[in-house]
């Protein structure tokens, strides 16, 4: 379900974003994701310390763009002749699967793959 935030760099908005991220780390989900991207994105400046929640989430997802190396920015592109990706092709490994291997990527590049994923 889509969660509605208008004028977020308005105080009201930032009242309703600063109320809604009181008990929530990300704006959905338990993981930094394409909607917190979008939001980050939205809001112009980073926010007052008056705004302790938003102040919270803003400081660690732009903490997360910075490790990962994607920026907000970009021209935007175009990709012709390709097929585009459906939900389910993202496949969720199984429960006893999710135990780290010696061979698995480290988890900077684990979210950078994620944020070219989401941001393509």
């Amino acid at each position: 379900m889509a969660v509605p935030f208008f004028n977020v760099n308005s105080q009201s908005g930032l009242k309703k974003l600063d109320d809604y991220l009181l008990a929530r780390s990300y704006i959905t989900g338990y993981q930094a994701s394409k909607d917190d991207i979008t939001v980050h994105a939205a809001i112009s400046k980073p926010p007052s310390s008056e705004y302790v929640n938003v102040s919270r989430w803003y400081n660690h997802i732009e903490a997360l763009l910075r490790i990962s190396g994607v920026s907000g920015e970009g021209c935007g592109v175009t990709i012709e002749g390709s097929a585009p990706v459906i939900e389910e092709a993202v496949a969720t490994p199984p429960a006893a699967d999710t135990k780290a291997s010696s061979t698995s990527l480290p988890v900077a590049n684990l979210f950078l793959a994620l944020l070219f994923f989401l941001l393509c």
